[in-house]
């Protein structure tokens, strides 16, 4: 693994020096870049080449980079429709550059899975599901809260919204201990959501996958069924994914600790980013009383 120096602001006015720099190091022209994402991780289609620079906000992702990196080549030797690498010139990726782990991946022409889709994502996991583990590539076992100890450490947010969050990931981690799962042990992928697929010529296509690792299948099911629960995907479209997949995962008598999870999770992302727009505070300010109350007043929205 390289040095880890402190990486820059993760805003794309900020990051922008290290898109060329991470461009020109290995022979790519960052000439009129256009920013897809900003998430995780930041995303830029160039404008000279089919590639997507995916730079990720800390060094705190470089293994997860290293991981995705694998894991796509995997999924490519399973003939599984996924994001591929784009293979650059004398350079082992991820590469880094000013405290930035960055991957270049084949552009996949297309658009992004539409939330009423969301029976296409059940689909791809019941497919990715049914792979064998694979035997060479040590995946992780699953995390229950990942990045949220360090989102929440970094975000700008007041202190006491920050302490009340900590305490509920204890709280909930005390009751994931508890947890008998009903699904098998699986390759997951660790963020799955409409939204990380693309559909490419009629054909879907899994994409983000530094999230990988091994776990009970549950998991994967949870981010859209806890989505719908708070009213950011139609009944029926949830109905689509549950039927595509062959199992409700809302049905489990403990399906509400792994709701509360996703719950965590999905704030957790939002608080990072609360600087960014009036739009993005107010929506950690809905789920953030959601959390605090248990009642939803109000539609939780994507961003």
């Amino acid at each position: 693994m390289p040095p880890r120096p402190a990486a820059s602001v993760f805003l794309p006015e900020t990051i922008d020096a290290v898109l060329d720099r991470a461009c020109r190091n290995v022979g790519l022209d960052p000439a009129d870049a256009r920013l897809l994402r900003l998430g995780e991780n930041m995303l830029y289609l160039l404008e000279s080449a089919p590639v997507v620079v995916r730079i990720g906000r800390n060094m705190t992702r470089w293994d997860d980079a290293v991981k995705e990196v694998a894991v796509a080549e995997w999924l490519a030797a399973q003939q599984f429709p996924a994001a591929q690498i784009f293979e650059v010139k004398d350079h082992q990726q991820p590469i880094d550059i000013d405290g930035h782990p960055i991957t270049f991946w084949q552009f996949l022409p297309g658009q992004a899975a539409d939330i009423a889709e969301a029976g296409i994502l059940g689909a791809l996991l019941r497919r990715l599901h049914q792979l064998p583990r694979p035997a060479d590539l040590p995946l992780p076992p699953v995390q229950g809260f990942g990045h949220v100890a360090a989102r929440l450490k970094s975000a700008p947010i007041a202190a006491a919204d920050a302490e009340f969050l900590r305490r509920r990931v204890d709280e909930l981690d005390q009751e994931l201990a508890t947890l008998s799962f009903q699904l098998p042990v699986v390759a997951l992928h660790g963020d799955a959501h409409v939204k990380n697929v693309m559909i490419c010529d009629g054909q879907a296509v899994l994409i983000d996958l530094e999230a990988f690792a091994v776990g009970p299948a549950e998991w994967d099911l949870a981010k859209t069924a806890a989505e719908a629960s708070m009213g950011m995907l139609a009944p029926a479209d949830y109905q689509a994914f549950a039927d595509a997949y062959g199992y409700d995962v809302t049905t489990w008598s403990r399906w509400p600790v792994l709701q509360a999870v996703m719950q965590l999770k999905m704030i957790s992302w939002l608080a990072q980013n609360v600087d960014h727009s009036p739009r993005i505070r107010a929506e950690y300010d809905k789920r953030l009383a959601t959390i605090r109350t248990g009642r939803l007043v109000e539609p939780w929205r994507g961003f």
